[in-house]
C-alpha cells in the first residue's frame, strides 16, 4: 500500500539460527525425563503395602529417591544400584556419567537399555562384588529385606542384613560414600517384609560407618504428608507391616 509519497516497507519474519544445545541444558533435561518417568512407579511402589488405619507408605519413594539423586555428584564414578528394582536410581547415576552396576536378586526389572548400566542378578550374601570396586553405592531401601525369606525369594538369615552392610562395605572404594535409606522406628521384624530400625538395631546397621550426613521423615497420618523430624521422633513411631519412619544417610568408611 502507499502512504503519502512513499511504499511501505513488507514484514518479513526474521529467522534466528538455531544454536545447538549446551550439553549440561541436554544432560537437565534428560534427567528431568528420568524423574518423570519414575514419579509413577515411585507411587505404585509405596502402595505395595495395605493401609492400616490411614497409616500407609504412599510417597515414601518421593522421600528416598529425591535425596539419593540429589546427592550423586557427577561422573565419572564407579557406581552399584543395590536393589536395584526398576533400576530409576541406576538410570539417574548413568545420566550422570556413571558407570553402574544395577544388582537384585530378582530377574533383569529394568524397562530400559543404558550402555553405562549393567544389570546383575545375585544374592547379595553370595559374596558377587570385587572389594574396593565402587566409588558410590546406592543401598536405597534394599538392606532391610536382605535375610528375611518370602517376599524377595531371598533366604532366611537372622543377621542378614548386617553380613550385607559389611560386605557393601568391603566393595565400597577409600574415599567413597554410600547413599542409604532404611525403615526406622521401634525395632521391629515384620517378616517377610522388611526390618525397622531403632535405638537398638540401627546402632548395628551402622557400625563400621562414618556418617556424613543424616535426615529423618515420619508421615502425618491426618494430613498424609511426609515431614522431616528429629531422630527421637522418628525412632519412638510405632511401626508395622504397613507404616514407619524414614532414615535417610550418607556414610563412608573410617
Amino acid at each position: 500500500m502507499l502512504v503519502g509519497d512513499r511504499r511501505a516497507t513488507a514484514w518479513r519474519p526474521v529467522i534466528v539460527p538455531r544454536v545447538p544445545e549446551p550439553t549440561i541444558a541436554r544432560l537437565r533435561r534428560n534427567s528431568a525425563r528420568a524423574l518423570a518417568f519414575a514419579g509413577g512407579a515411585a507411587l505404585e511402589v509405596s502402595k505395595r503395602l495395605t493401609e492400616v488405619d490411614g497409616a500407609s507408605l504412599d510417597g515414601d519413594r518421593l522421600v528416598e529417591w529425591s535425596f539419593c539423586v540429589a546427592r550423586l555428584t557427577a561422573g565419572p564414578s564407579r557406581t552399584l544400584d543395590f536393589g536395584s528394582d526398576t533400576g530409576f536410581l541406576a538410570l539417574a547415576a548413568a545420566q550422570r556419567g556413571h558407570d553402574v552396576v544395577a544388582l537384585d536378586l530378582l530377574p533383569d526389572p529394568l524397562q530400559y537399555s543404558h550402555d553405562s548400566v549393567r544389570f546383575l542378578q545375585a544374592d547379595i550374601l553370595d559374596r558377587p562384588l570385587p572389594d574396593g570396586g565402587f566409588d558410590r553405592i546406592l543401598n536405597c531401601s534394599s538392606v532391610e529385606h536382605v535375610g528375611l525369606a518370602g517376599r524377595y525369594r531371598g533366604r532366611d538369615v537372622v543377621d542378614g542384613d548386617l553380613e550385607a552392610m559389611s560386605i557393601l562395605g568391603d566393595a565400597l572404594a577409600p574415599q567413597g560414600t554410600m547413599i542409604m535409606t532404611v525403615p526406622v522406628g521401634q525395632d521391629l521384624v515384620c517378616a517377610p517384609y522388611h526390618r525397622i530400625y531403632g535405638e537398638t538395631r540401627l546402632p548395628k546397621l551402622l557400625a563400621g560407618c562414618e556418617i556424613e550426613e543424616e535426615q529423618y521423615w515420619n508421615k502425618d497420618t491426618r494430613a498424609r504428608r511426609w515431614r522431616r523430624v528429629k531422630r527421637e521422633s522418628a525412632l519412638a513411631t510405632e511401626g508395622s507391616a504397613s507404616f514407619y519412619s524414614l532414615g535417610l544417610f550418607v556414610l563412608t568408611r573410617p
